[in-house]
């Protein structure tokens, strides 16, 4: 299970990912779980191919297109 702080985070990495990942496929993926993830509950119901975007994406440790101010 993970904390509010921990879900935000995953979401930033996957947002990130959607963003800069040149794999359509896969950007398009990680933006879909990102706004999903947007529900609380969904949190605790993660695919196995959720856990391994969430991984790619923190693998990939992708900096957002713009500065955060």
């Amino acid at each position: 299970m993970l904390t509010q702080r921990q879900t935000q985070q995953v979401m930033f990495k996957l947002r990130c990912a959607a963003e800069r990942d040149p794999n359509d496929v896969i950007a398009n993926a990680c933006s879909q779980l990102a706004f999903e993830l947007e529900i609380p509950r969904r949190v605790n119901e993660l695919t196995d191919m959720d856990r391994q975007l969430i991984q790619y994406a923190n693998r990939k440790n992708y900096a957002p297109l713009k500065e955060v101010a």
